[in-house]
C-alpha cells in the first residue's frame, strides 16, 4: 500500500471523525483492504485520542493502518505457507486460556486466604533444616569504608578512631566522618559482597581470600583522597552462608512453599467436593 494511499485513509479518517459526530457516517466505512479482511474507520478511530491535534491524529491513523495491513500480510503468508498440522492452533489458545483462567483464580485466592506471616522461628529452623543449602557463591564482609578528600583533617585521629571498638570513638568517628568524609559508609551490621566494597578502592586486589584474611584494617590512597578500610567479619565462598544474609531468600523460600501447599490443597478440595456431589464420572 503506498504512502499516498495511506495518507488519504488518513484524511478520511480523519474528516470521518467529525462526520461521524455529527450521525453522517456508520461504525462500518472501510479504511483499509487486504484480501479479504477489512479495518473499518471505527477500529481506527478508537485508538486516536480525543484531543489530538489534526496533525498528530493523522500520523497516529496512519501508523495504526500500516501496522494493521503488515499484520494481516504477514497471517496471510502464515497462512499461505505453513502445513496444516501447524494452522491448527485452536487447542493451544484454549490451553492457554484454560491456564490462564486458573491462574487468575488461583492468585487471586492465594491472595484472599494465604497466610504471609512467617515468623523468625520458622525462618531459623529451615535454615538449621537446610543448612546446605547455604552455600555462598562470593565473599562477603561486614565493613566500614571512609573516603577524605586530602589533604586529611586530623589524619592521626581517623586513623585511631575506624580502628576502635569502643562506643564513643565510634560516635566521634561518625561525627568526623558527616563533617569531612566524601564517603562513609557502614556495613558493620549487613553483609555486603566484598568485591563491591574493594571496588571503591584504588587498589587491584588480584587474590581476595588472601586479602580479606590478612586485612582487617587497611588504608591506601591515590593522588585526591584518603582510603579507610575496615573488615568486622567475612566469610569466604564454598562457605555456609550466615543465616542474615540468606534470611530473606529462605522467608521467599517459605511463602512460596506455601503457595504451592495451598494450590495443591485446593484442586484436592475442588475435586474432593465435586467426587462427593457426583458432578462427573471417570470412565
Amino acid at each position: 500500500m503506498t504512502n499516498r494511499i495511506l495518507y488519504t485513509y488518513a484524511l478520511i479518517l480523519l474528516f470521518s471523525f467529525t462526520a461521524c459526530q455529527s450521525g453522517d457516517m456508520g461504525d462500518k466505512t472501510p479504511v483499509a483492504k487486504v484480501h479479504d479482511k477489512y479495518l473499518f474507520q471505527s477500529e481506527v478511530s478508537d485508538v486516536v485520542p480525543d484531543n489530538s491535534t489534526k496533525e498528530d491524529s493523522l500520523l497516529i491513523a496512519d501508523n495504526f493502518i500500516r501496522q494493521w495491513v503488515k499484520k494481516q500480510l504477514l497471517i496471510s503468508k502464515a497462512e499461505l505457507n505453513l502445513p496444516d498440522e501447524e494452522k491448527d492452533v485452536e487447542k493451544l489458545v484454549e490451553d492457554y486460556r484454560n491456564s490462564l483462567i486458573i491462574h487468575k483464580y488461583e492468585q487471586i485466592l492465594v491472595k484472599q486466604k494465604l497466610d504471609t506471616l512467617i515468623s523468625q522461628e520458622e525462618i531459623e529452623k529451615y535454615y538449621q533444616d537446610y543448612n546446605s543449602n547455604f552455600t555462598l557463591a562470593k565473599n562477603i564482609v561486614k565493613a566500614v569504608y571512609i573516603k577524605i578528600a586530602k589533604p586529611v583533617p586530623s589524619l592521626k585521629k581517623v586513623q585511631k578512631l575506624y580502628k576502635s571498638n569502643k562506643e564513643k570513638d565510634w560516635l566521634e568517628l561518625e561525627d568526623y566522618c558527616f563533617q569531612n568524609a566524601t564517603k562513609f559508609d557502614n556495613f558493620n551490621e549487613n553483609w555486603i559482597y566484598s568485591q563491591n566494597l574493594l571496588n571503591k578502592i584504588p587498589v587491584q586486589i588480584d587474590k581476595e581470600e588472601v586479602f580479606l584474611t590478612r586485612n582487617k584494617y587497611f588504608e591506601t590512597q591515590d593522588s585526591t583522597y584518603h582510603y579507610f578500610v575496615k573488615i568486622k567479619e567475612f566469610r569466604l565462598k564454598n562457605t555456609t552462608a550466615p543465616l542474615m544474609f540468606v534470611n530473606e531468600d529462605i522467608r521467599r523460600i517459605i511463602l512460596n512453599k506455601r503457595k504451592l501447599q495451598f494450590i495443591k490443597n485446593l484442586e484436592e478440595d475442588i475435586y474432593r467436593d465435586a467426587e462427593a456431589k457426583n458432578k462427573f464420572k471417570i470412565y
